[in-house]
């Protein structure tokens, strides 16, 4: 397009209006990869992702589980991930029931006839039986360091147990996961991200002011496209974002096993990244701050 392109006044006056947003029509075309913030867990560190802007949080990271999608969804690449081109899923399910309707070539029709979806087709390196199409769980969280967006959170088969076993505990005593402030850990005995879930401690629940806006979040339109119950695109696995912020320890875990995609490239500004977030590492002071944070983001609710 020409530079000297003269815009109509009543153009330029829209163009004034809308402060640099984006219309649907152009974020469309414009999307690559996954069009919804993300939660990373490279090298067994939290990192917030949007718009390919990285924010290394650390080995640790708390947040509110607002949402998941009640299927197991399911995974199979035919090559290993070399970290550096684009690789796309050869075939996977949201639902763990048929192949999503953008994969071209279908490995099987039904997910529970596929010989890849049958435990044993797969044999770790510690001789333990496993599945060559993975298994994983896609949730929907509010993260503490940045409250104001409902990012998604995979969840792979080795962390499942976990999970499971987490929120029967809840379950125990009544409560449910929208209810607590789970902190999100790396299980330091195993040799890839491994996540761990657990109420975070002393007092990790949701202040009172804050649980009706929870539950319009739980109900919230975000949660449906980051745990993939609407027609949300897959994501191609993509290098790593240019731009990195760090919140946490730099990274130093050198054997990395990263069974998620990572985000696409995108061209981002650097005021679109997350605000970092200076707090007390006591489990006290963590739990203030997280409460202050959902005051402040709840506090006309």
């Amino acid at each position: 397009m020409s530079t000297n392109i003269q815009v109509p006044a009543h153009i330029a006056a829209r163009v004034a209006a809308r402060g640099g947003q984006k219309s649907a029509v152009q974020a469309a075309l414009l999307s690559e990869g996954f069009s919804f913030p993300k939660i990373s867990i490279r090298a067994s560190r939290y990192r917030l992702v949007e718009d390919s802007v990285e924010t290394v949080v650390g080995t640790t990271l708390d947040v509110v589980i607002v949402g998941s999608n009640p299927k197991v969804s399911k995974i199979w690449y035919s090559k290993a991930y070399d970290g550096a081109e684009a690789v796309r899923p050869d075939c996977f399910s949201y639902d763990g029931v048929t192949p999503d309707a953008s994969v071209e070539k279908p490995f099987h029709s039904n997910c529970a006839a596929c010989p890849n979806n049958v435990l044993g087709s797969k044999v770790t390196p510690n001789g333990q039986k496993s599945k060559i199409c993975g298994d994983q769980r896609h949730l929907a969280v509010v993260p503490a360091a940045d409250p104001t967006k409902v990012y998604g959170l995979t969840v792979t088969v080795s962390a499942m147990k976990g999970l499971r076993e987490y929120i029967k505990d809840l379950s125990n005593y009544g409560l449910i996961p929208e209810e607590v402030i789970t902190e999100l850990g790396f299980d330091d005995q195993a040799s890839f991200p491994k996540v761990t879930f657990k109420q975070k401690d002393p007092g990790g629940f949701v202040p009172e002011k804050a649980m009706a806006a929870i539950e319009d979040v739980c109900k919230s339109r975000e949660v449906l496209t980051v745990t993939r119950q609407d027609t949300a695109p897959a994501g191609p696995r993509l290098a790593a974002p240019k731009t990195v912020h760090t919140l946490g320890p730099a990274l130093t875990n050198p054997d990395e096993m990263n069974p998620e995609p990572a985000p696409a490239k995108v061209k981002a500004k650097a005021k679109d990244a997350p605000k970092p977030v200076e707090e007390d590492t006591s489990p006290k002071s963590t739990v203030s701050a997280m409460e202050s944070k959902l005051h402040a983001l709840f506090a006309d609710s």
